[in-house]
């Protein structure tokens, strides 16, 4: 996952670079967001695979399963949602709506919206509750701390952004401007996205005493993730408020797939750790005592 993360940086970064010496002589915003989606799409199936690893790893009234399934259910929303907005969702050659010659445009359009949906407020929804389980589950075994101001200073940056984003919707609605189905389904997963930043912060100083194991960098790869997307939506409601120049699709490809990953990322350390803890003795396995005793059974 990280050596893709890193390639896919570099050949974004490199082809950015490029527009930029070139004195924005060609457009890049039309081709990269097909292509961004459909690997964010791809990393989303990857997450949901490692997920699916981990929930079945966790046996029926395990601390964790009910938290690893509602962490399941927000990486099954995002990769259906992708699949179904690329493949039906969309105007290319292969969607069977479009085939016969009948254009079920309407159609498409409820697909893709439900797809935004998904995708969005219904995700972030789901791993909220996933994480404030596990912060119950965290504060059980010991794992508990309360917010700092820093804590609280990040998370009202947060905050402060919804709000902004919120007043700005309620100033276009009383100026008569129509606002797209797009940022309203954004605007509707930001109350979600501002729990989520609050979690994040307390999910990163309780696995401080974990160590540096693969199950500390588990929840600390949620708490990576939950960031980014905070900081990707801060990112591209920014821009275009200073200059209309940059390519938004660039940046938002430059966002969305290593948020995909690292979100990939947390499941696949769990994957890692709970592989070693069945190892022989000879093998040296990773101590668990260092994590979450829990997630031994």
């Amino acid at each position: 996952i990280v050596l893709f993360v890193g390639a896919y940086l570099i050949v974004h970064l490199f082809a950015l670079y490029l527009w930029n010496l070139t004195g924005h002589a060609f457009s890049v915003q039309g081709t990269s967001g097909g292509t961004s989606a459909l690997s964010v799409t791809a990393m989303a199936a990857v997450g949901l695979w490692f997920c699916l690893l981990v929930l079945r790893s966790f046996p029926a009234g395990a601390p964790f399963r009910p938290a690893w399934m509602l962490i399941t259910f927000a990486a099954a929303a995002q990769a259906v949602s992708g699949a179904l907005a690329q493949l039906l969702g969309s105007n290319w050659l292969l969607n069977p709506l479009l085939w016969g010659g009948h254009a079920r445009s309407g159609l498409i359009e409820q697909i893709r919206r439900g797809a935004l949906i998904a995708a969005g407020p219904v995700q972030l929804a789901l791993l909220a509750g996933g994480m404030l389980v596990a912060l119950r589950i965290l504060r059980k075994h010991g794992f508990w701390v309360r917010p700092s101001t820093a804590d609280w200073a990040i998370s009202a940056i947060v905050y402060l952004f919804a709000l902004c984003r919120f007043g700005e919707a309620g100033a276009a609605s009383l100026a008569g401007r129509q606002i797209g189905f797009e940022d309203w389904t954004s605007l509707a997963g930001l109350p979600f996205l501002c729990v989520l930043f609050l979690e994040a912060m307390l999910l990163r100083r309780s696995v401080v005493n974990m160590g540096n194991g693969l199950i500390s960098r588990c929840w600390m790869a949620f708490m990576c993730g939950i960031f980014l997307t905070g900081a990707g939506e801060l990112a591209l409601w920014v821009i275009p408020h200073y200059s209309h120049a940059w390519p938004l699709d660039m940046i938002e490809s430059l966002v969305r797939f290593p948020t995909a990953a690292v979100f990939a990322l947390a499941p696949a350390c769990l994957v890692a750790a709970q592989r070693r803890a069945v190892k022989p003795a000879s093998d040296q396995p990773q101590n668990l005592a260092t994590g979450v005793p829990a997630l031994a059974r």
